[in-house]
């Protein structure tokens, strides 16, 4: 013979049919009216610090909501504005490498001038040298 054991053996459950007269709490109970569309007119039937407990946790659900909404908001703009400012940023960026071109272009010509010059002295220089010395 087989025996089986059962948790409802050592905690018997007990079923109040009808209007509960204590919280599952066990303090005196008060009848709470749903105003949700899903259980719209229902009874709840509960303490007032069960009530309470149970609003804070409503109220905790609504809260995380509207703060997870608002991370989704944030996160949209900044990257709106990573976008933004990188644009910008390459914009300044091309105008600098641009400037600095045209620049170090003209300073290059600068010096294509003074070495041109250097060898027409140079090469004046050597022909008179050479003129002299035949």
């Amino acid at each position: 013979m087989t025996s089986s054991s059962n948790s409802s053996a050592c905690f018997p459950r007990i079923f109040n049919h009808g209007v509960p007269t204590r919280c599952w709490c066990g303090e005196g109970i008060t009848t709470f009216g749903s105003s949700t569309t899903e259980n719209k007119y229902r009874r709840f039937y509960r303490c007032q610090i069960a009530r309470d407990i149970w609003m804070v946790d409503a109220k905790h659900e609504r809260v995380a909501q509207e703060i997870t909404k608002f991370e989704e908001r944030v996160i949209e703009k900044v990257k709106s504005e990573i976008v933004r400012v990188e644009a910008e940023m390459s914009e300044k960026l091309k105008e600098k490498v641009n400037l600095e071109i045209a620049r170090v272009a003209q300073d290059m010509k600068q010096k294509l001038k003074i070495v041109t010059v250097a060898m027409v002295v140079v090469g004046a220089i050597v022909g008179l040298w050479t003129s002299l010395t035949v």
